[in-house]
């Protein structure tokens, strides 16, 4: 989808849950990142009652269980989304700015998601009272430098009342900590796993001279194995990436079934070794592998290996150190939303989901 200026959206219709961490840990955030998930809201929808009527001015467009989403949301999201640019007819057609059919159909899917969050939201008895969201409000608007006069003369220009807004606040606000609630807990990344998403992003990965940690469990295949012996190992091969596959550990696998020597008092970890040192095979295998996956088998002079990438050695004098909590909160906001992502995907599947046919079109 088009990255649009959610920035300067607006501001009776900014996106006030970010899909951010921070946001997720129920600090203020109040302005949206381009490219929200479609797991995110967008803005609220009102509860108002309308049929499936598409020549209606605000007819239905979907309903999520008992709630609804109208026309005028999606119109109003798009308006948003575009800065103004794009206008949306009850009969699915756009016109002007950038937002294209497939930018609408991603937009309404999120407004449904939308939809399916506050139904969590309600079933948790998560309710913002009046004198807590007006201090959110008065925060907001301090935040934006806008006076009270001034954000009421920008509604009423949008079309908007301080009434409708404030529930759209309301609804954003508790979303934002249901989220904070339910998600954030389940979002953590380890040191390996921050200095691999660093590597990954600043190409390192293809670095030959990086040091890499690995776990290594060999099974010896010596040429002169009766063929019987060759089979049992090949099935000993197989039954050990099936339990890999299946989330079995390779540091228990390699207790188990390993014949290196130093096996149960290492637990197959290898000293840290530079890219550029290790089989050709194994060297292509480390582009983009995430630390806790394993590699294997392969076959290595005459014995079967499998290796799990346990992360990059780096130098302390290493740009990572200097900016190691910027890169651990990156990788923060890419599990949580890949968190939320998967949370919403799941959720919509216990709720019944209605949509209106009706065909997006680009004039």
């Amino acid at each position: 989808m088009t990255n649009f200026p959610w920035r300067n959206a607006p501001l009776a219709t900014v996106l006030l849950v970010s899909a951010s961490f921070l946001a997720a840990k129920g600090q203020s955030n109040t302005q949206a990142k381009a490219g929200t998930p479609a797991s995110m809201p967008t803005t609220a929808a009102p509860s108002q009652a309308a049929g499936f009527n598409a020549n209606t001015v605000d007819g239905v467009l979907a309903t999520v269980g008992e709630e609804i989403i109208l026309i005028s949301d999606l119109q109003r999201a798009i308006r948003a989304a575009s800065e103004g640019q794009t206008s949306l007819s009850p009969t699915g057609q756009l016109k002007g700015g950038a937002v294209s059919a497939a930018d609408a159909e991603q937009l309404l899917e999120q407004l449904v998601n939308q939809k399916v969050l506050g139904l969590r939201v309600r079933e948790m008895g998560i309710d913002l009272g009046e004198e807590e969201l007006d201090s959110e409000i008065t925060a907001f608007l301090k935040q934006q430098n806008v006076s009270r006069e001034e954000f009421q003369r920008i509604l009423a220009q949008e079309g908007e009342t301080p009434e409708s807004h404030r529930d759209e606040f309301r609804n954003q606000l508790e979303t934002q900590r249901f989220i904070g609630k339910v998600i954030r807990p389940l979002v953590t990344v380890t040191e390996d796993e921050v200095k691999n998403f660093y590597m990954q992003q600043a190409g390192g990965s293809a670095n030959p001279t990086q040091r890499v940690r690995l776990r290594s469990l060999v099974i010896n295949v010596p040429p002169d194995l009766q063929e019987s012996q060759r089979q049992s190992k090949q099935e000993r091969v197989a039954a050990i990436r099936k339990e890999v596959d299946t989330g079995g550990s390779l540091a228990s696998l390699v207790k188990l079934y390993s014949e290196s020597p130093d096996a149960l008092k290492t637990e197959g970890l290898l000293p840290p070794r530079a890219v550029k040192d290790l089989p050709a095979d194994l060297q292509s295998k480390l582009k983009d592998i995430k630390p806790g996956e394993v590699v294997g088998p392969l076959q290595i002079a005459s014995s079967v290996f499998f290796f799990e990438f346990i992360g990059f050695e780096l130098d302390a004098t290493d740009d990572f150190e200097k900016q190691k909590a910027q890169w651990e909160s990156r990788l923060l906001e890419v599990k949580f939303k890949e968190r939320l992502d998967d949370y919403v995907r799941a959720e919509r599947t216990k709720v019944k989901v209605v949509r209106r046919a009706l065909t997006f079109r680009k004039s």
